[in-house]
């Protein structure tokens, strides 16, 4: 292989690499998280072929609704938020692999192993390429899921100080979310879609819509809660009150609960990390004054050698020899 190929390919190697970085930067790192109208109104990645490229590897039903799942858990309430991202995976694989067979094409020369490094190499990435959108997905989907966890208990004791001052419950719902958006975007989000489902629905059927967003166990509890205030016609400022007490003991329980693992967990690294230098610290200098010990008494003449040559070693009188002296 001659330099002038091996520079093509490694710019064309760059070059898909750096069409990979920006696709992945559009999709995950770009604005409009977060913000369900804005993403509503903007145009699609790829435009009219985003669906055409979406659907050039199939996808299971069940796959496809868990997708989805995520992709509201992550914060991306595009109607083709799916299409979106299937076209953006699908578009990495097919670029990388012809890439990969372009490369497999120019370098390849009989009797080199080029060909076979180009195949696992290109087999390598391209399965990451094809399972990593997903597992930063996912990743987001759980940091956002823990964020909104966290910011759930100040939400509620403002919803409460507000309704207690006179505001009906949409009207709550939009100060708080506006007062939080810089400090609990993801949270005010979920609450602007609530506010925008209440007023055309119910608030127990946006509570449901949030708890199968937003699937974890202090939402889903505070729509329990709220459908049943509802229904007993008790207040709901009361109940939201009581609810974010509640939701702050179990978060302290949580965090107690974590340390003592943690904790638990901490005493292997210890065993295998710090045990071994504490006893060379304790019991090396003992050794080294032991060892000394043994090289300067095992000569002759010393303690552990004693010299026997000056011991009389004459024999003891032999029965004979007491008789005849009687």
């Amino acid at each position: 292989m001659n330099e002038a190929t091996l520079n093509l390919v490694t710019a064309a190697a760059f070059a898909g690499c750096a069409v990979i970085m920006f696709i992945l930067g559009t999709m995950f790192l770009g604005g409009g998280r977060n913000q369900p109208e804005t993403r509503a109104r903007r145009p699609l990645m790829f435009g009219p072929l985003t669906r055409v490229l979406a659907a050039i590897l199939p996808l299971q039903f069940e796959r496809r609704e868990a997708l989805e799942q995520d992709l509201r858990r992550a914060g991306y309430y595009h109607r083709y938020a799916r299409e979106e991202y299937l076209a953006m995976r699908n578009v990495m694989v097919v670029c990388w692999t012809l890439l990969v067979a372009a490369a497999f094409v120019v370098i390849d020369e009989p009797g080199s192993d080029w060909g076979i490094r180009i195949i696992i190499g290109g087999v390598f990435i391209g399965i990451l390429l094809l399972s990593g959108p997903r597992l930063l997905l996912q990743a987001q989907a759980s940091s956002r899921l823990k964020r909104i966890q966290y910011s759930l208990p100040d939400a509620l004791d403002m919803l409460t100080m507000t309704m207690a001052g006179g505001l009906p419950l949409p009207r709550a719902m939009e100060h708080v979310s506006r007062e939080i958006g810089s400090t609990y975007p993801d949270l005010s989000c979920e609450l602007g879609i609530i506010r925008r489902q209440t007023e055309a629905g119910s608030l127990d059927q946006a509570l449901r819509e949030f708890s199968k967003r937003i699937d974890i166990p202090d939402v889903q509890s505070l729509t329990a809660l709220v459908s049943q205030t509802e229904r007993l016609g008790s207040n709901v400022a009361t109940a939201f009150r009581d609810y974010s007490d509640s939701v702050r003991r179990t978060q302290r329980q949580r965090a107690e609960e974590r340390g003592n693992r943690t904790s638990v967990a901490m005493i292997l690294p210890i065993v295998l990390c710090l045990a071994p230098p504490i006893y060379i610290l304790l019991l090396g200098p003992a050794l080294m004054q032991l060892r000394g010990f043994v090289a300067q008494e095992d000569r002759a003449g010393g303690v552990l050698r004693p010299d026997i040559s000056g011991m009389n070693t004459s024999p003891l009188p032999t029965a004979n020899a007491r008789t005849g002296s009687e």
